[in-house]
């Protein structure tokens, strides 16, 4: 018996031409997902632009590096930060980072990150870079994953038709078995949803504002140079002061909220509160060079 009058290899030969065309299928709907629309981008500021590299947690990220390098913010060796006395800018997501450093005093900075990433004044940023092409909307996203799949659901639906009278005939079924794997794996790539999926223009953003030269002026009026910059583009672990960035990344994720006791020290002050040594072994007590950090 022959289901709709093809052989084994005639099935077959059918169905890997089905399956690259379903994949052909996908990579245009997920093309014309990112394709961004053609009115011109203008030039992003830093927060925008870490959004753009590294989601939400990026632009916390960032904001605490511009808070340290100001004085408005310290962290202790042990990785909680604190709102200082000077603490008063005007950026919308530095006031929210302070907002709750003072709420939560002595919060770890991994907490403190976690915590803010729902903040509406950095989910704010992420529509604003929807609605400028740069970001796809979710449901754009969504939409271009179902759309994309719908080819291989229908084939693999047929497929399994097959496959099932093939072992009810006792004929072999080992290539098409093969098949049904392959399309399954596919269907899962094409509708396996990404964490923050930039548009072709959003790359481009991105590549122009990675290799921005120091000293270019941001339509905020800062310049793309220092350390919010840096973290930006690669995160707290690129933080320049090395006291600093290690104090930054000493509390892992899911530490507790809360660290008393122990010195902190601002990032823009070489002397540490509270009397007491921030210096690392083998370099002698004291507060580490550069940024004075701790």
């Amino acid at each position: 018996m022959r289901p709709w009058g093809l052989s084994g290899p005639e099935f077959l030969q059918l169905y890997w031409i089905g399956l690259a065309l379903a994949v052909l299928v996908a990579i245009v709907f997920r093309v014309r997902a990112r394709a961004g629309g053609s009115q011109p981008v203008r030039l992003l500021d830093v927060d925008e632009i870490a959004y753009l590299v590294g989601g939400p947690r990026r632009v916390v990220e960032t904001a605490i590096a511009r808070l340290l390098t100001a004085g408005e913010l310290r962290v202790s060796r042990r990785g909680a930060v604190q709102a200082t006395n000077s603490a008063q800018s005007r950026n919308p997501v530095d006031r929210a980072v302070l907002a709750d450093s003072r709420r939560y005093q002595n919060r770890t900075v991994s907490l403190l990150v976690l915590t803010m990433t729902g903040d509406p004044a950095v989910t704010s940023i992420g529509r604003r870079l929807e609605d400028m092409g740069l970001l796809i909307r979710p449901e754009a996203a969504k939409s271009a994953r179902r759309n994309g799949s719908v080819l291989f659901w229908l084939l693999f639906a047929v497929g399994v038709v097959r496959w099932v009278n093939g072992i009810a005939i006792d004929a072999p079924v080992g290539w098409l078995s093969l098949q049904l794997v392959l399309t399954l794996l596919l269907l899962f790539l094409v509708t396996r949803r990404g964490k923050l999926v930039r548009t072709t223009k959003g790359d481009r953003a991105f590549d122009d504002a990675r290799t921005a030269r120091g000293g270019e002026t941001r339509p905020d009026h800062e310049t793309f140079v220092g350390a919010a910059a840096l973290v930006a583009l690669g995160g707290l672990a690129v933080y320049p002061d090395l006291a600093v960035r290690s104090s930054l990344l000493a509390a892992p994720a899911g530490t507790s909220a809360g660290y008393t006791g122990g010195s902190s020290c601002s990032s823009s002050s070489s002397s540490c509160s509270g009397g007491s040594s921030c210096g690392g072994g083998g370099g002698g007590g004291g507060c580490g060079g550069g940024g004075g950090g701790c």
